[in-house]
């Protein structure tokens, strides 16, 4: 049984009952108070009977009636209840529960608000970290001197390339002779000069490279004039800014002046761009009298530039190769070559893989 309101005991003293009052058993016009077993509270046979006395009718009537305000005042109206056009809105009856309510729930959507900013956040943020731009880059081959072999180590670059499906854009700076434009499609020609006017052509390489790799084929003597495109337009700590990063392959006859060439490069870019010296073997096959130069081990000590070993290929089918101005991958089925020739041209392929494989630097 739900317990009835009734009024407090009033004290005339103002003072609380004694240890002894409170144990006497209560009483209600000598009627004495029942204990419900199953609720362990008091219940009166009488809840109009104050526990003093009897109380005045019009005070119990309103009391009644203020209880029945207070608990239709807390009725709440749920979705269930609600008319269809009032579009599942929380309702009570009582104004300040009312202000009460649309506050907490005015609260619960700022806090959802926040939570939905926090995660939209979250994931311009995670957007943002994947279109990074993936690294780049511009592989110059350099070599200085004429005859050292720079175009022929540019093509086994681009062949390798092609068999790794590294998509690159081909450069050929070599005005005189473009051999490597002659042979593959899409090659861009470039010019490197002194004249101030013109060397915003050479520019096209560092923007080409915001979209994919740059092989660039040097011609002879134009060392200073590279250097200085790449210095005066600092374009390895722009580089470096939008994900560009530079390799030089230098091309090593193997004569004193031509590793003079190389040691001058790391002086001038060794501490910022990559340096690989490209031994090439079918110019020179001793190569002992380089190492012991102590130039030569206090930049390698110094820089820890990358040493290779360029394979040499066949004087014949080198020949046949450069009359016919084809590729290494054309000759494999050209009719001039026969089939002892191709396995020549095929393991010069796979040699020169495994080299600019080992490097890492071709990705």
């Amino acid at each position: 049984m739900k317990r009835k309101r009734g009024r407090p005991r009033k004290y005339k003293n103002k003072s609380y009952p004694t240890m002894e009052e409170q144990t006497q058993p209560l009483e209600n016009n000598g009627e004495e108070l029942q204990i419900n077993s199953e609720t362990d509270q008091f219940v009166l046979e009488d809840w109009g009977v104050e526990l003093d006395g009897h109380p005045n009718q019009e005070e119990v009537q309103e009391h009644n009636c203020n209880n029945e305000e207070i608990n239709s005042s807390s009725l709440l109206i749920l979705d269930n209840d609600v008319p269809e056009s009032s579009n599942h809105q929380l309702y009570v009856s009582n104004p300040e529960q009312t202000e009460h309510v649309e506050q907490e729930l005015e609260s619960d959507n700022n806090y959802l608000s926040d939570i939905i900013e926090i995660s939209n956040s979250f994931e311009s943020i995670n957007n943002k970290e994947s279109q990074v731009k993936p690294y780049t880059t511009i592989h110059i081959i350099d070599g200085e001197r004429g005859g050292a072999g720079k175009s022929f180590v540019s093509k086994a670059l681009i062949e390798y390339c092609n068999s790794i499906n590294h998509d690159v854009i081909i450069f050929d700076a070599d005005v005189s002779n473009q051999d490597i434009a002659k042979i593959y499609p899409g090659v861009k020609s470039i010019f490197f000069s002194d004249n101030e006017k013109l060397t915003q052509a050479a520019d096209e390489i560092f923007d080409c490279a915001f979209d994919k790799s740059v092989i660039v084929n040097l011609p002879a003597q134009v060392y200073s004039k590279v250097t200085d495109w790449i210095n005066k337009n600092s374009l390895i700590d722009l580089g470096e800014e939008h994900s560009i990063r530079f390799v030089k392959w230098f091309v090593c006859t193997g004569g004193i002046d031509s590793v003079n060439f190389f040691l001058q490069s790391l002086d001038d870019l060794g501490d910022r761009m990559t340096h690989v010296f490209v031994r090439n073997m079918g110019l020179c096959d001793e190569w002992e009298y380089v190492q012991q130069m102590s130039e030569f081990i206090d930049a390698a000590n110094k820089y820890q530039f990358i040493n290779i070993d360029f394979p040499k290929f066949p004087f014949w089918e080198r020949n046949m190769i450069e009359r016919l101005g084809i590729s290494f991958s054309e000759a494999l089925s050209h009719p001039d070559f026969k089939v002892i020739s191709r396995q020549r041209v095929k393991n010069f392929l796979k040699q020169t893989q495994v080299v600019f494989s080992q490097t890492g630097l071709v990705i």
